[in-house]
């Protein structure tokens, strides 16, 4: 793996890390636990999916578009499968954290590893659809000839220093004839025999 390559890993793990704390953060605010550690009674499996669509509608899709987003402003990218990857991403790191997660909380609260399991199991194959479509719904977003509002854009502009003075041999005060000092910070000529800007 060349270096590109590997900042580019690096890169999109990162960003699949933004698209799952995105997502995982707008369906706790939600209230959707269930999915994570179970129910004490029998298993509702149609509120089980309801509630998996209801998270990957309002959290998936939405932590999947950012990631995708970020993908083609932070990378400068332009292929139309950034997206697609950035919400992918997002969904390995999904995979990865929620399932220690279930396995933890499983035998904390003493349930049935089985059945936390194929709760899980059921999650993920929600979020691998939604995750997937909100990156690519980032990149119709990118492709859209319309102007975007600006909180949108999220242009991210460096600190350019200010221009070099101007390259002349030797400035010489226009009064007294001697020779001027560039004040950097003002950005003009300064005479220390007449103590005075030019």
């Amino acid at each position: 793996m060349t270096e590109k390559q590997e900042a580019y890993l690096i890169d999109y793990i990162a960003i699949g890390i933004i698209g799952f704390a995105i997502g995982q953060a707008l369906s706790s605010v939600a209230g959707f636990e269930t999915s994570f550690i179970g129910f004490f009674g029998g298993i509702d499996w149609g509120r089980i999916i309801a509630d998996d669509v209801i998270v990957g509608i309002f959290a998936f899709i939405p932590g999947g578009f950012l990631a995708g987003y970020l993908c083609y402003k932070l990378l400068r990218t332009e292929g139309k499968s950034e997206g697609f990857t950035g919400g992918l991403m997002s969904f390995v790191v999904y995979f990865i954290i929620t399932l220690i997660m279930t396995i933890a909380r499983t035998g904390i609260w003493s349930l049935d590893y089985g059945t936390s399991m194929e709760i899980w199991v059921v999650l993920m194959v929600f979020a691998l659809i939604f995750f997937l479509a909100g990156g690519f719904l980032s990149g119709m977003v990118h492709d859209m000839k319309t102007a975007l509002p600006p909180f949108m854009k999220m242009q991210f502009q460096k600190n350019i220093p200010p221009p070099p003075p101007p390259t002349q041999a030797m400035q010489t005060c226009p009064t007294c004839g001697s020779p001027l000092r560039y004040i950097e910070q003002y950005q003009r000529w300064y005479c220390d025999k007449e103590k005075k800007y030019v």
